[in-house]
Order: C-alpha cells, then structure tokens, then sequence
C-alpha cells in the first residue's frame, strides 16, 4: 500500500477518534447523568415538621382565568398570569381583583406569543417571551409599555434585584445575564455543568431573588440549589434531598429532548435568607433509586447563609406554580384550572 495512503488513513481515524470523544460521545453518556462543576449531589432523607391542617379558598378559576399558570407575590398582592391570553391579575390577600394588567397575545407593544415567565419589583413588571426573543417592562400604575427590549437569545426566566434583573436563557452557553432597568446587558455568567452548551435542556430550572441583591438557581432535575449574588458571584452552592444529579440531554439526530423526569420547583426568599422550595415529587424513593406509592408535595426549608437544608413539611395537593409566604404561613398555587390561597394553619412548626 503506498505510504502516503496509509498516512492519511492514519490521520483520518485520529481525526475521526477525536471528533467521536469530544463530540458524539457527551450525547451517548453510558451513567445517563453530566458532571456538575463546584458541587456534588447528596442523598438525604427529608426532615418532615408537624403539619396536620390547612384551609383552601379559590382566588380565581376558569370563569374569570381560562388557565391560570404562574402565581407570583409582591408585597401584600398576588399576581396571576392566564396562559389562554397573558393577560396577568393582581389580587389582595382576600382573593379581590385589584388590577388588570392587559397584556394579550399577540406581537405588538406589551404582547407576547410565549410568555415563559414574569417578576416584579416596585412599581413595575417585567417578562419574558421565549418566541419573540423579547423583555418588557409595564408600570404597573399605567399599564403603559415603560420598555421593549429585543435580544438575540432565548430569555426563559427572569427575577428582579434592586439594580437590575437576572435573564435565564435557554440554549445558551452561559445560563444567566444581568440588565439593568434601561435594557442595557451588563455580562453574562452561569455554568453549573461539563458540556453545558451540549446540554442545554438539563439546566432548566427557576430563579427567585429576594429582591435586592442576592438570586437563586433551582435546577428542576437535580438536587443542587444555587445562591448568587447580584455581581453573579457563586456564594454557595445547596443539596437538596434525593441525591439526583444532572441527567444528560437525549439527542436523535438534530432533534435534542429533555430528560424524562423532572421535579416542579418554586420557590421563595425572605429577608432572613430563608429560602423556601415548592417541589413536586413523583412518589417515596426507594434503595435502589426507583420512585413508588403516591405523587407528593412538599415545602423544602433552607438556610442560604449557612447552605444547609433545615427542615419540610407535606402538602395534601400537586400543583403546578406555587410561592410559599412565611410571613402569612400561606401557600399561593395554580393548577391550570384554579388559582388558591391555602392557610397551613397554626400547627405548622416551621
């Protein structure tokens, strides 16, 4: 065989050997899970308080909201974003229409076509719309469009600090930017796993501030909890009970698809730096990592300061948003159907 032939043969089955290890083979990870930077996963069983009642009123259902999807808390008000049509309700503690923020579908000023996700912090809300590629601002007072910002990412999630707000994105190489309240990007920061672009979809997740100038990161498929700070500094990283750690990204050809699994997790800060997360549970995990009996919700307690999990208590529903006030020891939840203020009741030690 001439030389040069088996030369290149040589060079291309490198060349193919390097392309398989650095490209084919993240897709086709045998453990089914990715390597998270900075932290490992932790199996621990859950610290379960006294909870033996609970009262429930209906704030709204689908006479007044055809679907009602994010539940969102600001000061003694609730704001409720209907799925049907994005119009976004406030309501006071009592379950009482206050406002009505005429947001609609559509691709005009203060339209979405895909509204991922909202916050707001004084006098103003801000969303997010992962289809038109677009944040709005709208004062709450007016409903006047304060401002439109378009931007060449996916904005997936969003939370409000003091100075600025925090953007999740989705399908980015980094997870987070902060704004400030002109529109202007100051950086971008925000990688929690090995081949984090190759995985995009195993990052989703939620973020919450207190806002002021601290936010956290909620995976919503592993039990890893992220505190930042608002110059997006890593203050500490938290376990969550159930040991789960990232899974990978499935990939058919060109097509990417979540994992099967997910848990649903809100969640919510105080001015102490507690930090309280909603999470949906498909049932009691088991030795050997299965998960049997009934689907279960529960209220996770942690400490942000320290990084350490405390305590939580069961609820006797699933929902699918929900924002814990332990000001008011309520429980502020949407089911596609009905918004709810659920009251745990003085016996809840928590």
């Amino acid at each position: 065989m001439n030389r040069s032939i088996i030369l290149y043969t040589a060079a291309g089955i490198v060349v193919f050997s390097i392309a398989y290890f650095m490209i084919l083979k993240p897709f086709n990870n045998s453990s089914g899970f990715v390597k998270a930077l900075d932290a490992s996963v932790e199996e621990f069983d859950r610290s379960y308080r006294n909870h033996h009642s609970s009262n429930s009123i209906v704030i709204s259902d689908t006479t007044t909201l055809f679907q009602p999807a994010h539940v969102r808390k600001f000061k003694n008000k609730i704001y409720v974003s209907d799925f049907s049509d994005y119009t976004i309700y406030e309501y006071d503690v009592d379950g009482r229409v206050t406002r009505t923020i005429e947001t609609g579908k559509g691709e005009g000023p203060g339209e979405f076509i895909n509204l991922t996700d909202f916050d707001i912090i004084n006098d103003r809300l801000l969303a997010v719309d992962s289809q038109s590629l677009r944040i709005t601002s709208i004062s709450l007072n007016t409903g006047e469009v304060l401002k439109s910002i378009s931007v060449d990412r996916r904005p997936y999630r969003i939370t409000c600090l003091k100075d600025g707000f925090i953007v999740n994105w989705l399908g980015n190489e980094m997870l987070f930017s902060k704004f400030d309240y002109e529109g202007n990007e100051l950086f971008e920061f925000g990688k929690v796993i090995e081949d984090q672009l190759r995985h995009v979809l195993s990052v989703s997740g939620t973020i919450r501030s207190n806002r002021h100038d601290n936010f956290v990161y909620i995976p919503s498929y592993a039990s890893l909890i992220y505190f930042y700070n608002g110059e997006g500094e890593l203050i500490n990283i938290l376990k969550a009970p159930d040991g789960l750690e990232f899974p990978v990204t499935k990939r058919e050809g060109a097509v990417s698809s979540a994992p099967d699994f997910s848990f649903y997790r809100d969640g919510y800060i105080n001015e102490n730096n507690k930090l309280y997360v909603y999470t949906n549970l498909p049932g009691t995990r088991t030795d050997n990592g299965e998960w049997e009996g009934d689907s279960l919700s529960v209220i996770d307690k942690y400490d942000l300061v320290t990084g350490s999990y405390e305590a939580s208590i069961v609820l006797p529903f699933m929902h699918s948003s929900a924002m814990y006030d332990p000001e008011t020891n309520s429980l502020f939840t949407s089911n596609w159907e009905k918004a709810f203020k659920h009251l745990l009741g003085d016996d809840v030690e928590f």
